[in-house]
């Protein structure tokens, strides 16, 4: 075990180094303002949109995103919100982090301790991170933040900067904001209940009523007719074993059916 997350069976495991707890830590006073502000999150939008700024405060990182792959929900978010960084997600972030050696690592060492990417990226063949700041700076150094990994679905946060690497105790720093936002992530984080199977549109049609719209409206966005929204509401309620909009948005999400890998669609999140 490694400071009591899981530990990892891979070709670079001994490239992630325990967190000792001798060097100088920060991260107190952010590890209680991010428990806070993650305490009541509606949803995995907004937990990332609370973590994303503070991680970066903490590590003075150039840019710091949350990836999640391995899903058909796969995608990120970045901070910071900018819109030049949009060109990074569309071009290197999308073949780097969905199928990429780095996510394949991430996947099979599971939850383990903040840790560094640099030894990782020299052995993968990499004179530094494939990834670039839209001011053309290289971004060299790195830290990845487990946040969960189930199956092939893996999710987490990478931390970036272009000028110097990540030291014993900016990883312990991380290492202390980590317990919460994986127990904060993870409500979201988790697959859907199997006993209710739903079809793609019956999952954009169970989203557009959470988010409040009409019959006529979900007929409107998606070009079909309202009486097949309908139809498609009734076979909601009953797979819900529900009788309303209320009832059965209220069923989805305890099944774990409206937010998380599995029920977020994550492409909308991507910077546009």
């Amino acid at each position: 075990m490694l400071g009591g997350y899981k530990s990892c069976s891979h070709p670079y495991t001994e490239l992630v180094t325990p967190i000792t707890g001798d060097q100088p830590a920060g991260g107190g006073g952010a590890s209680l303002e991010l428990a806070v502000a993650l305490a009541d999150v509606p949803t995995l939008r907004a937990a990332t949109e609370a973590t994303l700024p503070v991680l970066a405060a903490v590590s003075e990182a150039t840019v710091v995103f949350f990836g999640v792959a391995g899903t058909r929900a796969a995608g990120a978010r970045c901070w910071p919100d900018a819109a030049d960084w949009g060109a990074f997600f569309a071009a290197d972030l999308a073949a780097l982090w969905e199928s990429g050696p780095l996510t394949a690592f991430c996947r099979t060492a599971g939850v383990v301790p903040p840790f560094r990417l640099d030894a990782l990226v020299r052995e993968l063949g990499w004179e530094s991170l494939p990834l670039q700041a839209p001011s053309g700076e290289d971004l060299r150094y790195g830290a990845y933040l487990a946040v969960a990994a189930r199956g092939a679905a893996v999710s987490g946060y990478f931390v970036v900067r272009a000028d110097r690497t990540f030291s014993d105790g900016e990883l312990d720093g991380l290492a202390r904001l980590q317990p919460g936002v994986v127990a904060s992530h993870g409500r979201f984080l988790r697959g859907p209940d199997p006993a209710v199977r739903l079809t793609g549109r019956q999952q954009q049609i169970l989203q557009l009523m959470q988010g409040g719209l009409t019959a006529r409206a979900i007929a409107s966005r998606l070009g079909i007719s309202e009486s097949t929204v309908g139809k498609h509401l009734r076979d909601l309620y009953t797979r819900l074993d529900a009788h309303d909009r209320v009832s059965a948005i209220r069923e989805a999400w305890a099944r774990g059916l409206l937010d998380g890998v599995d029920g977020e669609d994550w492409q909308d999140v991507l910077i546009p």
